[in-house]
C-alpha cells in the first residue's frame, strides 16, 4: 500500500486513537490500563535506516510508516506504546524474544512460518527438532531458521507475543506466538500490520474488546 491510501489510513488511525481513549476512559479493554492509548513521538528515518542497515533487513512499509508517522513506544510494559494487549514495543527492542538472548541474526533469514501450521504439525515438528539436535549450538541454529524473518513487536502477557513477518509471501502480516513454542503460530486475518492495528482500534471503539473473553486477533470477527 502506497500513496494517498496509506496516508489516509495513517490519518484514520491517529483520529481513532483519540476516539478510543475517550470512549474507553475507564480502560476496560485488556492492556489499556497500561498503555492508556498513548504513544511516544515517532522514530526518525535515521533510526529506522540504522537498524535496517545493521540487521540487513527492510521493515515492511506498513510497520515502517507506523513508527515514522504515528508513534514509537510509550508507557506500557517494556516501554510499549498503545496497541493490542500490552501494546507495541519501541523500535529495535526485544528483538531476540524468539531465540537465544542477544542474537538477532534470524531477522534477515527467509520466513519459514505459514498460516496452515496446525498444532499437531507444530508439535511433531518441534519434537523432531529436539530429537535430531542434541547440542545447544545445533538447537540455536535451528531456531534461527524456524523464526527467520520474524520480528517480535509486543507482549500479550505470560509467554505470548505478537510478531511481524519481515519477508516472503506473508510480509507485513502479524502473528500471535508463544515464545515457549507450546502453541502453533496463529496468523492474523488482517492483511498487514496497519489493518491489524486499525481493526484493534475499531473493536475497542465499538466496545467489543471490553467484553470477556477478548483475545483480539485470534479469530475472524465482523465489525458490520
Amino acid at each position: 500500500m502506497t500513496g494517498p491510501s496509506l496516508s489516509e489510513q495513517i490519518d484514520r488511525i491517529k483520529k481513532k486513537l483519540v476516539k478510543a481513549k475517550l470512549i474507553d476512559k475507564d480502560c476496560r479493554v485488556f492492556g489499556a490500563g497500561r498503555h492508556r492509548y498513548e504513544l511516544n513521538p515517532p522514530a526518525s528515518i535515521a533510526e529506522v535506516e540504522a537498524l535496517e542497515k545493521k540487521y540487513k533487513i527492510r521493515f515492511p512499509e506498513c510497520y515502517r510508516t507506523f513508527v515514522l508517522k504515528v508513534g514509537n513506544g510509550g508507557i506500557s510494559y517494556l516501554n510499549s506504546g498503545a496497541g493490542p494487549f500490552y501494546g507495541i514495543y519501541p523500535l529495535g527492542t526485544n528483538m531476540d524474544q524468539l531465540i537465544y538472548p542477544g542474537a538477532v541474526t534470524h531477522l534477515k533469514n527467509a520466513c519459514f512460518l505459514h498460516p496452515n501450521m496446525t498444532d499437531i504439525f507444530w508439535d511433531d515438528f518441534m519434537d523432531s527438532i529436539f530429537e535430531n539436535n542434541t547440542s545447544d549450538d545445533e538447537l540455536d541454529e535451528e531456531y534461527t531458521k524456524i523464526y527467520g524473518g520474524i520480528l517480535p513487536i509486543g507482549s500479550q502477557g505470560c509467554s505470548y507475543i505478537h510478531a511481524l513477518v519481515l519477508n516472503g509471501p506473508y510480509e507485513g502480516k502479524v502473528i500471535n506466538m508463544d515464545v515457549c513454542a507450546q502453541m502453533a503460530p496463529r496468523f492474523s486475518y488482517d492483511n498487514n500490520f496497519l489493518d491489524w492495528y486499525e481493526h484493534w482500534l475499531d473493536e475497542s471503539i465499538l466496545g467489543e474488546l471490553a467484553k470477556s473473553p477478548s483475545w483480539f486477533g485470534y479469530s475472524k470477527r465482523s465489525l458490520d
